[in-house]
């Protein structure tokens, strides 16, 4: 039996409809709740908790909890005793909920908030983008009545900075946020600032090349946050008479922010003093431990990925995926180590002997002359024939992110039928160190390029991949390096694009404000530079496309303009090659539907068939899009 043509046992329904999104979990006194969705409900985001009886209880049900705010959105929620107080996206309003009763305290239309905590009984502190029709968006901190509607939006107590972010409140009254400034993203330069209940604003950090994040109350009155200023995001500590390092190690203790979120750690109470529970990045793999007060740390368990949300009563939600186990989240008592399972995102349970383990392969960068080593996982299939496997190469999203070594249906769908998957880590990824992490700047479409090419061509050299059956497949940021390598390289013999950037100057005069900038840092400045522009975007290079291309888009897209696929596609097709481009009505910036979601794996898995010589089993069909030129090339 050929690669590509295992029965398996995940079909492109199990991915769209086996499979929940877990957001951020939160303790409120005794009670857990948390965020998901569902592909099964169109993408709709709810806040969930457990009842008495164990069984699952969706409190917000008539409402879908997901804010615009900066593009990629934040905390939409915040919950005090019974009540909550959240972001609809229906109505584009905000809503206090307490037990029946709910009723919205802002207008509809130009105002995004997220980032919500309680001030007070009758008051929440929240991040508000303005987006009034005569001025671009802009960010200010305001304090919203609970008993009311705010009709002028909220009163500010804070405005001027581009950003705001990691809006904290300590129980004496005193805020803490961070905030920046274009050209900046929230992992370049950063301030933290601190205020009191009577208003004086103290500037906690305010350092060039320095991102400080994550700001936490202590209940001293201390203010706890992360630094790069080492080099690593490691812990430090404010008070009025300045701030102390509370540690030195080598590793990145969080992630780039890149939505308003809770802080990524918890501040625990061990015999009488603070030590953190958080987590730290090391190998690839994330430690799940506490700092302790004399800055050694203890290692409670390693993962592949893991997020701990702030803590009550020494208890934390963490959210935990290992190579066998999907994201899941789970209560953790910091004092015992007991972890409690609570939900997990995978609805389907696979046979352990079907899963494909990740290997952690690694190769010198041959982008410059130090020693910087460049890694991926690779998922090879779960039979291994007498021949090299097709495989398929993922460059992550971004970006400024990373892939970690999880559990995965997608990843599984292919591994069982018998095409491997390498899941790179590129010069730029996160959670290893500010100095990797820049090293894409000014490189984007070189570096990140380059080391896919390095990368298949390692596992290649491994016996480990078939020459002729390498393909790559990428989203957003991702699709851009996908689309790069299609245009400027021979290496892959088959392309998937899922809502890709294909120009980038398109991408800077149309992106909305949150990265309206961040081409400058990862390209050129612009417009100065804008022939560089013009030479990284694979439109410009697709005379040079050799392989067939599948293009997947979401037609309201706002990060990635969806004429930039049509454009990719066409001109694919004026050259004759074999192009397919499938547009989502009702699709933006990650695909969130079940029908959207079977569609892309079906026809992917359909697409790689027809190239690479293979029929798909156990595949359910989706009729292929009328905009398709299978004949060609």
């Amino acid at each position: 039996m050929r690669y590509g043509e295992w029965p398996s046992p995940i079909s492109a329904a199990d991915l769209a409809g086996g499979r929940l999104r877990l957001g951020e979990g939160f303790i409120n006194e005794d009670k857990v709740f948390w965020l998901q969705s569902s592909p099964l409900d169109k993408g709709r985001t709810t806040l969930v908790t457990l009842a008495d009886n164990g069984s699952v209880l969706d409190l917000t049900k008539n409402w879908d909890l997901r804010t615009p705010i900066h593009e990629y959105g934040g905390t939409p929620v915040t919950c005090q005793g019974s009540r909550l107080c959240f972001y609809d996206r229906i109505s584009t309003q905000v809503w206090v909920h307490s037990g029946c009763d709910a009723m919205p305290i802002t207008e509809s239309g130009q105002w995004f908030f997220g980032g919500f905590t309680f001030l007070n009984d009758h008051q929440v502190v929240c991040i508000r983008e303005d987006h009034s029709p005569e001025h671009q968006p802009q960010d200010a901190i305001v304090i919203l009545d609970l008993d009311g509607m705010n009709r002028d939006g909220g009163r500010v107590i804070a405005s001027g900075a581009d950003f705001y972010f990691a809006l904290v409140v300590s129980n004496g009254g005193w805020l803490a946020w961070m905030e920046y400034d274009h050209p900046n993203m929230p992992w370049d330069t950063t301030r933290i600032m601190a205020q009191s209940p009577e208003g004086r604003q103290y500037c906690v950090v305010d350092t060039p090349h320095q991102a400080a994040i994550y700001p936490q109350w202590e209940s001293d009155g201390s203010l706890i946050f992360l630094s790069d200023e080492s080099g690593y995001w490691n812990f430090y500590r404010w008070t009025i008479e300045g701030v102390t390092a509370l540690h030195h190690h080598p590793y990145d203790f969080c992630e780039p922010p890149w939505v308003i979120s809770q802080p990524p750690y918890a501040i625990l109470n061990v015999n009488g003093h603070s030590a953190l529970g958080c987590i730290w990045w090391k190998d690839g793999m994330a430690h799940l431990g506490v700092l302790n007060p004399d800055s050694t740390l203890t290692t409670m368990g390693v993962y592949g990925t893991a997020t701990v949300s702030p803590s009550f009563g020494n208890r934390s939600v963490v959210k935990l995926g290992s190579p066998t186990q999907a994201l899941s989240l789970n209560l953790l008592d910091w004092s015992t180590g007991t972890i409690t399972h609570l939900v997990s995102e995978s609805l389907i349970t696979m046979d352990p002997n079907e899963i494909s383990l990740p290997e952690f392969v690694t190769w010198a960068s041959t982008t410059d002359d130090s020693a910087t080593k460049v890694s991926a996982w690779y998922y090879p299939p779960t039979v291994i024939g007498e021949t090299p496997p097709p495989v398929i190469l993922t460059p992550h999203s971004g970006p400024t992110s990373y892939s970690p070594a999880v559990f995965s249906l997608v990843k599984q769908y292919f591994t069982t039928r018998g095409i491997g998957i390498l899941d790179l880590n590129y010069s730029g990824s996160a959670t290893m160190g500010r100095a990797f992490r820049l090293k894409l700047y000014e490189n984007w479409g070189i570096l990140d390029v380059k080391d896919c090419v390095d990368g298949i061509n390692h596992l290649i050299s491994l016996g480990k991949a078939d020459r002729q059956r390498v393909g790559i497949m990428g989203s957003s940021a991702g699709g851009f390096t996908t689309l790069a390598a299609l245009t400027t390289t021979i290496v892959f013999t088959a392309g998937i694009s899922l809502y890709g950037i294909a120009d980038l100057e398109a991408l800077t005069l149309e992106t909305a404000k949150f990265e309206s900038h961040y081409n400058q840092r990862l390209v050129a400045p612009y417009p100065e530079d804008r022939q560089v522009y013009l030479d990284r975007s694979p439109i410009t290079h697709v005379e040079s496309l050799n392989s067939p291309i599948l293009i997947f888009q979401g037609e309201l897209d706002q990060v990635v303009p969806p004429n930039q696929a049509t454009m990719m596609y066409e001109a694919a097709l004026a050259k004759g090659l074999e192009a397919q481009l499938v547009l989502f009505e009702d699709e933006g910036h990650g695909f969130r539907m079940a029908s959207t979601i079977e569609e892309v794996y079906s026809k992917t898995l359909s697409f790689l068939g027809r190239i690479w010589g293979f029929s798909p089993s156990s595949n359910k069909t989706v009729a292929e899009d009328s905009r398709t030129n299978s004949d060609a090339g």
